[in-house]
């Protein structure tokens, strides 16, 4: 799905718990396109566990190997269904989040949700083994990590609104310039004095002040 759209796929790292796919794609890529991409390792994950139940019962590969495999791969299936960060499950809460709320509302509310679904994580999760210590210590750096990058999240965000043309389905227009309103998906105008600026021409603004002020 991500070559689907010809994003550059940086690199996958691998962890006892499965993989993470780094992606090199805008972070205002449209909701449709990073909801596919995210459900897409798990609709593939449940094809390949419909394939190898059939090569099961087609007598091609040993019981023991089946339930071992089918364990594991609901394990891991289920786990990357749950809305922590950087988790596909999170992935799809954050683009919900984002379809009812503006970039920086969203994320802030997303950080907020991540760290509540990790604290009920670690409350219920049994942690009696190496490997979940090391779940663990990798949910909080990458929480951690995105509570970190915030600011830069929200820069690049606007940043690239105002550089590049920037896909849309609706247009939504306000009654005072807030850049906090800006919202994927959305083209937004301004009322400023006497007219609607558009989004650009306020990106505009905003980056000549950021300037001066440097």
């Amino acid at each position: 799905m991500i070559k689907r759209y010809e994003y550059e796929i940086e690199k996958v790292e691998i962890y006892p718990f499965g993989g993470i796919t780094k992606v090199n794609k805008p972070i205002n890529t449209p909701l449709k396109q990073e909801l596919l991409i995210a459900c897409a390792g798990i609709l593939f994950q449940t094809i390949l566990m419909g394939i190898v139940s059939l090569m099961h019962k087609e007598g091609l590969i040993l019981s023991n190997t089946y339930y071992l495999f089918q364990k594991y791969n609901q394990t891991i299936l289920v786990f990357n269904l749950l809305p922590l960060i950087p988790l596909d499950g999170s992935i799809i809460m954050h683009s919900c989040l984002e379809y009812l709320f503006p970039y920086h509302k969203a994320y802030n509310i997303h950080l907020i949700l991540s760290l509540v679904f990790f604290l009920l994580f670690m409350t219920i999760h049994s942690l009696k083994s190496l490997n979940n210590y090391m779940i663990i210590t990798f949910l909080i750096y990458k929480l951690y990590d995105r509570y970190k990058k915030r600011k830069m999240y929200q820069n690049k965000f606007y940043l690239e609104r105002y550089l590049y043309e920037i896909p849309y389905v609706k247009i939504e227009s306000h009654n005072y310039p807030d850049l906090k309103k800006l919202k994927k998906d959305t083209l937004h105008f301004f009322w400023q004095k006497d007219r609607y600026l558009h989004e650009k021409e306020f990106l505009k603004e905003h980056y000549k002040i950021v300037e001066k002020n440097k």
